[in-house]
């Protein structure tokens, strides 16, 4: 019977240690349970660098100053602030929505509800854009890269051109489905230009790009591919490197213009003088020449001078000048002496 007491009383003691335990190991589990996700802001919003928005402008631009980022349940939105110089208030900006993001938050509800584009939605984004201008809407179809979009252009301060303009980029009702071809992108652009004409201000929206996605497998708001052409490798459909055959792929440079080098030009004779007549030059003729004897004074040899033949040659008296003067040559002789007489014995030694 002791030992029997002795049994029940130690199981006693175990139940009540396991129903003391059991409350402890469970706390961990039910803290764990309980706990939050990372810290959620109450705005969404944040500052993210440049390189991460969306919509990047063309690139002659306008620059990207900042871009602000929204996170909602079910989209991204963006506002891209541009740089401005116009004196019109308000900032140049693009404004990007993608719809078909998934839930960033478990118990957050913040949805964002995609407006359609219709007239009286375009006008009240007008008015909040450009709260005292009055914008003129174009009546032109035209479409860029990802499909038709619309504009309006108004006149702000001094020479300022303002444009609005709106797009959206989604697939065809008919292709949609929670499986493929789901998501949209809604682009809005406000921006104002001093000096500016529609050309400028409609080159952003005809040149802009949409860099961003939605990472998921069906996400696809620019819809089916076309199909190629069935005349692609076919006979009959030549295909030219240009719109236009005629048009030349590298262009042709202008010939650079030959370097000529002229004599200066005389000075012009006046009108009422008479051109002068080219006269020929008068022929020379050839005279034959013979050569005679001319005696010099106090020369043994003779000299010759050169006439021209059939001539006579005159020879003048020699005329002696006057004192003072060049004195006449005196033609020289052999002289014997007085003591050298040919009487005399000395001439022997005089020879």
């Amino acid at each position: 019977m002791a030992d029997n007491h002795l049994i029940r009383s130690r199981d006693t003691r175990s139940q009540g240690l396991r129903s003391k335990i059991l409350p402890l190991a469970v706390l961990p589990l039910l803290a764990a349970g309980c706990a939050g996700q990372p810290t959620q802001l109450g705005t969404f919003a944040k500052n993210v660098p440049k390189d991460e928005a969306l919509v990047l402008p063309p690139p002659a631009g306008p620059a990207i100053l900042s871009v602000i980022e929204r996170r909602y349940d079910n989209a991204v939105e963006q506002d891209i602030y541009l740089y401005t110089s116009a004196r019109t208030s308000g900032q140049n900006a693009f404004k990007v929505q993608m719809f078909g993001s998934a839930k960033p938050f478990q118990f957050s509800d913040n949805g964002l509800t995609s407006m359609a584009v219709t007239d009286s939605s375009i006008s009240s984004e007008m008015r909040r854009a450009f709260p005292s201008m009055r914008m003129v809407r174009s009546s032109f179809f035209v479409q860029n890269n990802y499909g038709p979009f619309g504009y309006a252009f108004g006149h702000g301060t001094g020479g300022d051109l303002c444009m609005y303009a709106w797009q959206q980029v989604r697939s065809p009702s008919g292709t949609m489905s929670p499986f493929a071809n789901f998501g949209s992108i809604q682009v809005r652009l406000r921006y104002c230009q001093t000096d500016a004409t529609e050309q400028q201000l409609l080159a952003i929206m005809y040149n802009y790009t949409i860099t961003g996605a939605i990472d998921a497998g069906g996400w696809n708001p620019y819809g089916e591919p076309q199909s190629v052409s069935p005349t692609l490798g076919g006979s009959g459909s030549p295909i030219y490197p240009r719109p236009t055959a005629t048009e030349t792929i590298v262009p042709v440079l202008p010939p650079k213009p030959a370097v000529v080098y002229r004599r200066p030009t005389a000075v012009a004779r006046p009108v009422d003088v008479a051109p002068s007549v080219m006269v020929p030059p008068p022929a020379v003729t050839m005279t034959p020449t013979v050569t005679v004897p001319r005696p010099v004074s106090g020369q043994t040899t003779s000299s010759y001078a050169t006439v021209p033949a059939g001539q006579t040659v005159t020879r003048s008296p020699l005329v002696p000048s006057p004192s003072g003067l060049n004195p006449p040559q005196v033609q020289r002789g052999a002289v014997p002496s007085p003591a050298c007489a040919e009487n005399s014995g000395a001439a022997n030694a005089c020879r």
